[in-house]
């Protein structure tokens, strides 16, 4: 049994260790975040036909690319449902006017500039012709085209996917500041993309954030770009550093999250650039979206074990880090945060840094007064706990010293001083004068009518000191006299039977032992010497015949 004092001190080592494993996710990890951050890119695919109809009636189809934007964005599901700004998958220009002017100049072969502007010819029947191309289709244009925007998604991944994953468009909104909703439509099939954890608004207490973007597509050696600034005042829409963020916007900073410090979590978006003013889109309107395009925020079983890896990483536990982030690999082997984080875990695992790695040091009060429980209560629950042993153990010791009661009321087989009574003489003397030891070393009486009649009635226990006064072991007669060989009762007189067993089992058979040599039996559970005729051990109580 554990010693008080060694129970009282592994408790306190327990009670110093529990706020720091229960030490909340550090605020300000923007890398909380940064696995869920993505490149948009859209493009426009045009098909235009032109109509002539001078003389014979003839067309021309031609395909064209046409570039839209470029900028930034978050994955809130798992499965690949992507939140950017409606400017970066709604052109501003119509690409329509583009292919008008591209294939009319092809076909006229007249000089027309590639670009969105419309223009005019001298020539008025061709300056007719090209107006009546631009859109919008009427019933007397001459030319008819259909417009297609692709979008694909770059997730931040190592390697990342070639190409992309490709993105259909849910919802799009009114203005180019509008949150625009995207699915990958391959790629997100087994939910194990990482996400962002979403806000609900950007709450009147923030101030300090940053700003998440990605000005290329994301790779181990190009990860998203973070940059601080304020909100001024807290709580608003409207930033301290303004023409930073603007430069930012220049540089395709469009649908970038805007992540609270505070929280790591993300509270909204901007947009804007060139002509476009700079403009906050807040969470709550982010959600709003959603729910208009039927999708709700979620975070996916990566994103669950990953922030678990967090959680000991950033407390500098880096030998606990270490499989958790192994786990976040093994859902998720292209997880570019945690496998940097994994590389850093095992160069740090064991040293000087590693807070798991070194033996807990002794509290100081007031560390200790930061635990939410108590010392003292650690005490006390461990010298409840002791006590309650201790009285087990006292009982469970009063129970084999009693021993199994016979029917009528007297013990059974089991005594602590290991000397049987003789239930056909009545009170047997005590084989030793004073009290009995533990484990007692006394002579064991054999039962049974033929052992009464060995001359080997008694079976001594090994030799021990026996104070004065007290009965002899040694059952020879004294003097050097022999006891008669014939043991049968006098004329007229008879032996009582053998006594009878107690109700229940009966007991087991007892052969006479050999002449001239005791049977010693032992307890197969301890190890200690049976009595004969016992059936139950002296010492822990085990049955003698199991």
């Amino acid at each position: 049994m554990p010693r008080l004092h060694s129970l009282i001190a592994g408790l306190g080592v327990f009670a110093a260790l529990a706020p720091s494993m229960l030490h909340p996710h550090p605020s300000g990890s923007t890398d909380r975040v940064t696995p869920g951050g993505v490149r948009v890119e859209s493009s426009s695919h045009v098909r235009i036909t032109l109509l002539d109809d001078r003389g014979v009636i003839k067309q021309m189809a031609r395909d064209y690319d046409v570039d839209l934007a470029k900028g930034s964005g978050f994955t809130v599901t798992p499965d690949g449902v992507v939140v950017t700004a409606t400017q970066i998958v709604q052109a501003a220009e119509d690409p329509r006017v583009y292919a008008a002017n591209r294939i009319f100049a092809e076909y006229f072969k007249v000089k027309i500039p590639a670009d969105f502007k419309r223009h005019s010819l001298d020539d008025p029947d061709l300056d007719r012709r090209l107006k009546a191309c631009y859109p919008p289709r009427q019933t007397d244009s001459t030319c008819l085209a259909d417009v297609t925007t692709n979008v694909t998604v770059h997730p931040y991944l190592d390697p990342p996917p070639p190409g992309g994953l490709p993105a259909q468009i849910l919802t799009t909104g009114a203005s180019p500041a509008s949150p625009a909703v995207l699915k990958v439509t391959k790629g997100g099939e087994k939910q194990t993309l990482p996400t962002v954890p979403l806000g609900t608004v950007i709450g009147g207490a923030v101030e300090s954030v940053d700003v998440m973007t990605l000005t290329g597509r994301p790779s181990a050696k190009q990860g998203p770009k973070l940059d601080t600034a304020h909100l001024d005042p807290p709580g608003s829409r409207t930033f301290k550093e303004r023409d930073k963020v603007r430069k930012l916007l220049d540089d395709g900073a469009s649908g970038a999250a805007i992540v609270d410090d505070a929280k790591s979590e993300v509270i909204g978006f901007i947009s804007g650039g060139g002509a476009e003013p700079m403009t906050i889109t807040p969470a709550d309107e982010i959600r709003s979206a959603l729910v208009a395009a039927g999708v709700t925020p979620r975070r996916g079983p990566v994103d669950v074990v990953y922030e678990n890896a967090l959680a000991s990483y950033h407390n500098k536990l880096y030998t606990g880090a270490i499989p958790a982030l192994q786990q976040v690999l093994n859902l998720r082997p292209d997880h570019v945060v945690a496998a940097g984080h994994l590389r850093d875990s095992r160069a740090k695992a064991g040293t000087a840094a590693d807070a798991g790695g070194r033996p807990a040091a002794s509290p100081a009060p007031a560390e200790r007064q930061e635990s939410p429980v108590p010392p003292y209560v650690w005490v006390a629950g461990g010298v409840v706990l002791l006590a309650l042993l201790a009285g087990g153990v006292v009982l469970l010791r009063r129970r084999n010293a009693a021993g199994p009661q016979d029917g009528d009321g007297q013990a059974g087989d089991v005594y602590l001083g290991g000397v049987h009574p003789d239930p056909g003489a009545g009170e047997a003397p005590a084989a030793h004068s004073g009290e009995t030891s533990w484990p007692p070393y006394a002579v064991t009486r054999v039962f049974g009518a033929d052992a009464a009649r060995s001359p080997e009635v008694m079976a001594p226990a090994p030799a021990t000191p026996v104070p004065a006064g007290a009965a002899s072991a040694d059952p020879s007669p004294p003097g050097g006299q022999s006891y008669p060989a014939d043991l049968s009762p006098p004329h007229g007189h008879a032996y009582p039977g053998d006594p009878a067993p107690p109700r229940g089992p009966s007991y087991p058979p007892n052969p006479s032992p050999p002449q001239g040599q005791a049977q010693l039996k032992f307890c197969t559970q301890c190890g200690m010497r049976l009595g004969q005729g016992h059936r139950f051990c002296g010492f822990c109580g085990n049955p003698t015949d199991s």
